[in-house]
């Protein structure tokens, strides 16, 4: 029976100290941010080409396998296949069309956006029920039902460019 009570005694006290010195998360977060501020911030490393050492091998779907940066001729993959610089090689008229897409897609992906929140607030304010069949309902259910079906042609447009997208390859 004493063995049972000094065990029950000392695993008590043990769980005393524990909880005692335990901390809150506010106490560990004040002092993680004073910790924070005492120590100045490190300035972000920027890379530029010069810090890489060399030639950087750039995927092509035109590139030699193995992400060589050299190619057969002897130019490096930054270069493009001819030697010619990378500016030139932006003129490819795959890439003229690709970009030309990318933009299509987020001009109709920022109207979709536009028109989303349009028909959440006109929907919003159609359900608060104290000012219900006032002059303006009417217009409101109009303005909503106009903004919901270019909604729905904005949202058929992304489809179809998404679609557009996957048959050229597009990423």
């Amino acid at each position: 029976m004493r063995v049972v009570h000094a065990t029950a005694l000392a695993a008590a006290a043990l769980l005393l100290a524990t909880v005692a010195s335990a901390q809150g998360i506010g106490d560990a977060a004040a002092r993680e941010r004073e910790k924070r501020k005492a120590t100045p911030a490190k300035p972000a490393k920027v890379y530029k080409d010069g810090d890489l050492g060399g030639s950087v091998a750039v995927a092509t779907p035109d590139a030699p396998p193995g992400g060589a940066a050299a190619g057969a001729e002897g130019t490096t993959a930054t270069e493009g296949k001819t030697g010619e610089s990378p500016a030139k090689a932006v003129e490819d008229p795959k890439a003229k069309a690709q970009e030309a897409w990318r933009q299509q897609l987020d001009k109709a992906r920022k109207e979709e956006a536009v028109y989303k929140d349009i028909v959440d607030k006109t929907q919003l304010q159609l359900n608060d029920t104290s000012g219900m069949y006032t002059p303006g309902y009417a217009a409101a259910v109009t303005y909503l039902e106009d903004n919901k079906k270019k909604l729905a042609e904005v949202q058929a447009r992304i489809a179809t460019l998404e679609e557009e997208g996957r048959r050229n390859l597009y990423r």
